[in-house]
């Protein structure tokens, strides 16, 4: 048998993001939205009628959108002839202990739904386990072929690059399974050697900046071989960000356009001196270069505008625009001390 796997897709209000005029729907939901719609689309086209989630389908935890719950319930009855394995994230539920409330009970008279709302459920050769406040002892005390759960590994790896201390390591699992897929960790990797295989989904659109710069995914697999393959998720906006210097800012500058183009949020990180030219106003360049700001030229009897406008020279903003600034910052001056 072979199943699509999916995690942390984090449905929510999103009221803040802009409206998507072909859906009406919130930027970051049509995302979602279009990426599901386009992996179960694959899935039909390839033979694949199982599509597993590995928790945070939801993300309020307490507090359930309307907006997402409805497009959660869409999602799945748009596609009858797909059987759904859901396990729930820790972001599905109302807290962590023994009585925590899913808020995917409204799964549970779906009929091509099957809601994983046990401690732990077996498959064939597949351990289910959803979070929840025993799992540690469930996960480490058992065995199976593939290990589908929702949990932080120790070496597992956040957006930001670094590794926190978890309840579980590699070798908690080593010996005890042979593939492990899991939910919760955002950005996509895998940790694989000749004794177990382990693969983090990850988020399947960039769900903010913090995740700039990954390529999403979800994945294939087939229960007889345990062969993983990695499909890229289509069909939602991206951020990306990219350090220019002055040898590859040509490079930059037309990758950044190209992206753009493309409907991406584009950000240029700029720390050195460079000169970038004229014909930049399009990109969105931010300024980290070392400047010395030592001998501004400001003193206490100088008024307030010009003070900003001394320290606009220092920081290079173009004469054009100082006006404009200097408009914006007495507003948001005001508006604290009102």
């Amino acid at each position: 048998m072979k199943f699509a796997f999916i995690a942390d897709i984090h449905l929510s209000k999103y009221g803040q993001d802009v409206i998507e005029q072909t859906s009406s729907l919130p930027e970051r939901l049509h995302s979602i939205k279009t990426v599901l719609t386009n992996m179960t689309e694959y899935c039909i086209a390839h033979n694949i009628d199982t599509i597993i989630i590995g928790g945070d389908l939801l993300h309020g935890k307490s507090i359930i959108y309307t907006i997402a719950q409805k497009l959660m319930l869409d999602y799945f009855r748009k596609y009858p002839d797909i059987t759904f394995f859901v396990i729930d994230g820790n972001h599905d539920l109302s807290d962590k202990g023994a009585g925590a409330i899913s808020a995917l009970i409204s799964l549970n008279n779906e009929p091509n739904v099957k809601r994983i709302s046990t401690e732990f459920e077996f498959l064939d050769n597949i351990l289910f386990v959803p979070f929840s406040y025993t799992m540690i002892d469930i996960i480490k005390k058992s065995k199976a072929d593939i290990l589908i759960s929702h949990f932080g590994l120790n070496e597992g790896i956040l957006n930001s690059g670094i590794s926190i201390v978890a309840d579980v390591g590699l070798k908690d699992l080593t010996g005890k399974y042979k593939l492990v897929l899991l939910g919760h960790y955002h950005k996509p990797q895998e940790i694989i050697n000749d004794s177990i295989n382990l693969y983090y989904a990850g988020s399947p659109i960039q769900l903010d900046r913090g995740e700039k710069n990954e390529e999403k995914r979800f994945l294939v697999v087939d229960t007889e071989t345990l062969e993983v393959e990695s499909v890229p998720t289509l069909g939602y906006r991206k951020y990306f960000e990219y350090e220019i210097t002055e040898e590859n800012k040509q490079e930059v500058i037309e990758k950044s356009r190209k992206e753009q183009e493309r409907g991406s949020y584009v950000r240029i990180i700029k720390k050195e001196k460079i000169d970038l030219g004229d014909n930049i106003d399009d990109l969105h360049i931010i300024d980290k270069s070392e400047v010395d700001i030592t001998n501004r030229g400001i003193n206490t009897n100088m008024s307030k505008a010009d003070i900003f406008k001394r320290y606009a020279e220092t920081k290079e903003i173009p004469d054009n625009k100082i006006e404009e600034y200097l408009k914006v910052a007495t507003q948001l001056i005001e508006g604290c001390i009102t």
